[in-house]
């Protein structure tokens, strides 16, 4: 959905169109919902969380005389903050071994795509938060720098600078595996 399109249905929205409204939701839903997995211990956790971050957009779509700016940076960092919460809530809450599920069924569907977040989780987790948060929402989410800027509140340039140097510590891990 381009940005244009997006505009006019948040315009519509604001108006009162349920059906505007569900349309955008649609669309982007599913983007905020990857995005909430990757911040969250599990698949019930985001969930969650992106109905949350929809949840808010409307009520503050409701509460303001006009929206400005780009939604979709606007629907990140929503969520970025409603998965920090989420995470500094669980980390106060003890979790018992009874309340654990037990062991995940194996499904061979999706595994090839779930053995990739699984490494890209485990070769981002050695870098510093602010570079994996950048390095998850430019090649996990997709998103272009501008849209990153604009979630993260830096300047392009430092968005692109610090891209660049969480790329070149990947790149130096990678090859100190190959080495072993």
């Amino acid at each position: 959905m381009n940005r244009i399109q997006t505009e006019l249905l948040l315009r519509k929205a604001q108006s009162g169109d349920t059906g505007a409204l569900d349309t955008l939701i649609t669309a982007y839903y599913p983007q905020i919902l990857n995005y909430c997995r990757w911040h969250t211990a599990d698949e019930q956790q985001a969930q969650d969380a992106a109905q949350e971050t929809f949840l808010k957009a409307v009520r503050w779509l409701d509460s303001c005389g006009g929206f400005q700016g780009a939604f979709r940076p606007f629907l990140y960092k929503i969520a970025k903050n409603i998965c920090i919460d989420l995470n500094r809530t669980m980390e106060r809450t003890e979790v018992s071994l009874e309340s654990l599920p037990g062991e995940p069924a194996y499904q061979e569907s999706g595994f090839a795509a779930a053995e990739e977040k699984a490494n890209l989780r485990a070769l981002t987790a050695q870098l510093e938060p602010e570079q994996r948060e950048l390095v998850l929402l430019r090649f996990a989410q997709q998103l272009k720098l501008r849209e990153i800027a604009e979630i993260t509140g830096l300047p392009l340039r430092t968005v692109q600078s610090r891209l660049r140097a969480a790329l070149k510590t990947l790149k130096m891990q990678l090859e100190k595996e190959d080495w072993r």
